[in-house]
């Protein structure tokens, strides 16, 4: 019925304990939780890095997708009715392009008359325009641009109506 002294400190003394073990476990499930969002983080980072690894390569690898770009305008130039060396060559190009496609390289679509966006093109020079409606746009494509995995690795160099 009645408490003692040594009981009510019993009982006080349990509850501070079950207070401060309450407490530990409301630290220990924000540590676990923390720990869990790091473990995600550490993954989706990782994989990210796996994704562009090759982004220094492809980059580089596209100066031989201009030349043989350039190849072929020249060779049409010269060789026109040599159509076995122009098909070869054109499909040497497009096995070159579609290994660097499955790596998750994209040509950014620029033509003649797109308005000039800065997140995709690159102003090499500006050129007074004959027609108003020309101002602002794109009037040549001197150099194509390519997204790796939807990141810009190059923009397209242009020439643009001023």
């Amino acid at each position: 019925m009645y408490e003692t002294i040594d009981e009510k400190l019993d009982n006080i003394e349990i509850k501070k304990l079950n207070d401060k073990l309450n407490e530990e476990n409301i630290k220990y499930i924000r540590i676990f939780g923390d720990f869990k969002n790091f473990k995600k983080r550490i993954k989706k980072e990782k994989l990210e890095i796996i994704k562009n690894a090759n982004e220094t390569l492809l980059f580089d690898l596209l100066s031989v997708l201009d030349d043989f770009d350039r190849s072929l305008k020249e060779i049409k130039k010269y060789y026109n009715n040599n159509k076995p060396l122009i098909q070869g060559i054109f499909f040497i190009k497009k096995k070159f392009y579609e290994i660097l496609k499955n790596k998750g390289l994209k040509k950014i679509k620029t033509k003649k008359g797109d308005k000039f966006n800065t997140d995709l093109h690159e102003a090499i020079t500006q050129v007074k325009a004959t027609l108003d409606e020309l101002k602002g746009k794109v009037l040549s494509v001197i150099e194509e641009g390519y997204f790796l995995n939807k990141k810009v690795i190059r923009y397209s160099k242009v020439i643009v109506g001023k």
